[in-house]
C-alpha cells in the first residue's frame, strides 16, 4: 500500500510539473485534470471519499473542464519555442523538494505508532467499531438516489447542455468548398 501512495505522490509531482511547465495550454489543463484526479485517489487511500468525490465533481468537472473549453475558444497559438525551465526555477526546484521530503518523512516513520511507549498512558480505543459499518459513498449514493434523483437528474441534463454548447461554440464549420 505505502508503494502505490509513493507511486501516486510520484505521478502527482510529474503532472504537477508539467502544468506549470507544458508550452501548450491544451496539455496544461489536461495535467491539471490529472492532478486533481490523483489528488483525489490520494484521498480515497485516506478514507476521506466524500472530498474527494468532491474534488472529482467540484475541480475535475467544472473548473478544470470550464478551463479547457476557454482554452479551446481563445485557440492560441505558440510561436516561441526557446522555452528553458531551467532558468526559471532553480530556487523553486529547492524549495519544492525541501517541501516534498518534509512531507514523506512521517511516512518512512511508521513504526512510531505502533510502539507500545506511544500507547502507555492512554487507553486505546477503537473508534472503528463504534462507528456504523455503513461507508461515506454508500450514504452519498443512497440520498442521492432516492430523496433527490429528480435535482440530480436535472443538473446532469444541465450540465450535457452546456457540454454541448461549448461545443457548439468552438466548432468551426467551413463553408467554402475547394474544387
Amino acid at each position: 500500500m505505502i508503494f502505490f501512495i509513493y507511486l501516486i505522490l510520484f505521478f502527482l509531482l510529474l503532472f504537477s510539473f508539467f502544468v506549470i511547465s507544458s508550452r501548450n495550454p491544451i496539455h496544461s489543463v489536461l495535467s491539471l485534470i490529472s492532478v486533481f484526479l490523483l489528488s483525489a485517489i490520494l484521498l480515497l487511500c485516506l478514507e476521506v471519499e466524500f472530498i474527494a468525490l468532491s474534488f472529482i465533481i467540484v475541480y475535475v468537472g467544472a473548473i478544470a473542464i470550464l478551463f479547457l473549453f476557454v482554452v479551446m475558444m481563445l485557440d492560441i497559438k505558440i510561436s516561441d519555442d526557446s522555452f528553458s525551465f531551467l532558468k526559471y526555477g532553480s530556487p523553486s526546484y529547492f524549495v519544492s523538494f525541501v517541501v516534498l521530503f518534509e512531507a514523506t518523512k512521517p511516512l518512512n516513520d511508521l513504526t512510531f505508532f505502533s510502539s507500545s511507549a506511544f500507547l502507555t498512558d492512554y487507553t486505546w480505543v477503537n473508534w472503528f467499531a463504534e462507528v456504523e459499518s455503513i461507508s461515506n459513498v454508500q450514504i452519498l449514493g443512497q440520498l442521492l438516489y432516492t430523496y433527490y434523483f429528480v435535482f440530480f437528474l436535472i443538473a446532469g441534463f444541465i450540465l450535457f447542455v452546456a457540454v454541448l454548447g461549448a461545443l457548439m461554440l468552438t466548432l468551426t464549420l467551413n463553408k467554402t468548398i475547394k474544387v
